[in-house]
């Protein structure tokens, strides 16, 4: 079974990775990859640390971090909505 740390500390890798191919300034699908890298392990990381330490088995777990990344996807596209339906008003 595969360890919560071990997950870990294979986003941050990856994460590293990402932002190496895209600091790199001789191709653009190197940056594309990059970027995308980045951005998914970020967001995996920031999941992973919401969920409590006490679902660690594989089955609750997957279940944690299904429903904290439904949540965080909530809270960002209400940013998103709330911030194009006040714009107009702030100019």
């Amino acid at each position: 079974m595969v360890k919560r740390r071990t997950i870990e500390e294979l986003l941050i890798i990856l994460g590293i990775i990402g932002l190496v191919l895209t600091f790199q300034p001789f191709n653009i699908l190197g940056y594309t990859i990059g970027w995308i890298m980045l951005l998914s392990c970020t967001l995996t990381y920031v999941i992973f640390t919401l969920i409590p330490r006490g679902a660690s088995s594989g089955r609750r777990l997957v279940k944690a971090f299904i429903k904290t990344l439904l949540i965080v996807l909530a809270v960002v596209a209400s940013f998103i909505v709330l911030s194009i339906l006040l714009t107009p008003h702030i100019m």
